[in-house]
């Protein structure tokens, strides 16, 4: 009873979170239902593969069953797209899943959605994504656009995020906790930091832990999207996913294409709560063409690590970096560690972190400053961890 509860759970947060389409943008994936209703079969998937001992996703009859056990529609097994009966029916796809692959798809009137777990992001079918822009131009109007969210119920995991405005797009992003981690840990740490290409924003899925299960005090979680013109990360989105079993610590790489050079980063899909689970302890730029991450993975469960790498084509890398003093992290302490400004003619775009191989800290915030510098906020959840490093990333830009 308490595993489906926690499903039920998840799928009223992504029924609640996600966003509608705006008319004008039409049936593009990120918008419409079938967007949401194949994100929110893909959370579900993600617990049952979290609790496989093989770590596989379960075979798409078991799966589908959960699926529509969880949110009371039905769900189909299909051999392929072409098999796709009933509009707006999820389906999951024998043809190209296995253990370590899943793939679903959902039939509307626009056209067959699909969702593929190596390629992380829903698609249109016969559509690669968005024409890749023009080189990349120097960054104008940056604006850093902020929502914050009111987050009352610990071992919950909502999906966050906010919108650039004025048709900005976005090229980084952050988020902040009031009140800060608490002395036992009790507080908001995040399972994602992640651009939204058709949205134009920056998401954010947090969990509340508390570990004492006593009076939990509820927070207010702030996340932040650094948006501007002049640089438009291509699309398809560089992805790589690894799997860390309790134990583990895991990196993975997404690098860009040829023609190519990094803007901004992010990683997705841990899932860790106070039973286990996967958690990060890196998140950076390695070099000009790559975005480095690294997680964890203790207690009960095991899931899901994927790096993202936001790519521009340019001439040459136009990417520079700025790195905090690395700070300790006292076992059951918090600290926070702070960047130097950018370089004259160059804006702070984005940010990340490392706690150079510990695994005994959870990172708890990476936070755009006013000063034009980026923060990051760890807990000494299983120890002391000696190291943790901010690193800011700047692109040329007009003021």
């Amino acid at each position: 009873m308490k595993r489906m509860a926690l499903v039920t759970s998840l799928i009223a947060v992504a029924a609640a979170l996600l966003v509608a389409a705006p008319s004008a943008f039409g049936i593009k994936a990120g918008f419409n239902l079938a967007t949401k209703r194949l994100e929110a079969s893909y959370k579900i998937a993600l617990f049952e593969r979290r609790f496989n001992p093989e770590g596989c996703y379960p075979a798409p009859p078991k799966l589908a069953h959960a699926i529509q056990v969880s949110t009371h529609r039905k769900v189909g097994v299909a051999p392929n797209t072409k098999a796709l009966r009933n509009l707006n029916q999820v389906y999951v796809l024998r043809q190209g899943t296995s253990c370590e692959h899943l793939r679903m798809a959902l039939r509307a009137v626009g056209g067959i959605y699909v969702l593929d777990s190596k390629q992380g992001t829903v698609r249109l079918q016969g559509h690669k994504g968005a024409a890749t822009p023009g080189l990349a131009r120097r960054l104008s109007n940056l604006k850093l656009a902020t929502k914050t969210f009111h987050v009352t119920k610990p071992d919950t995991a909502p999906r966050l995020q906010t919108l650039c405005p004025g048709g900005r797009f976005p090229v980084g992003g952050g988020m902040s906790t009031t009140p800060a981690t608490g002395a036992d840990g009790e507080g908001i740490y995040p399972h994602s930091y992640e651009r939204l290409g058709a949205q134009r924003g920056w998401h954010i899925s947090v969990v509340f832990l508390d570990p004492s299960r006593g009076s939990t005090t509820p927070r207010d979680v702030t996340v932040q999207a650094m948006c501007g013109f002049g640089v438009i990360p291509a699309t398809p989105t560089p992805h790589r996913t690894v799997y860390v079993r309790p134990g583990q610590t895991k990196t993975v790489v997404a690098r860009c294409p040829k023609g190519q050079f990094l803007v901004s980063g992010g990683f997705q899909r841990t899932d860790f709560r106070s039973d286990g689970g996967d958690y990060v302890t890196e998140s950076r730029a390695l070099g000009t063409n790559a975005w480095v991450v690294s997680g964890h993975a203790y207690g009960t469960g095991s899931g899901e690590l994927t790096s993202i790498a936001y790519c521009a084509r340019m001439k040459k890398p136009i990417l520079s970096e700025v790195v905090s003093s690395p700070a300790p992290v006292a076992a059951n302490g918090s600290a926070t560690t702070t960047t130097p400004t950018c370089p004259a003619g160059k804006r702070l775009i984005t940010g990340g972190f490392s706690t150079h191989g510990s695994t005994d800290a959870l990172f708890a915030a990476g936070t755009f400053n006013r000063d034009g510098t980026f923060s990051a906020n760890a807990y000494g959840f299983f120890g002391a961890a000696p190291q943790l490093t901010a690193y800011g990333y700047c692109l040329p830009a007009k003021s």
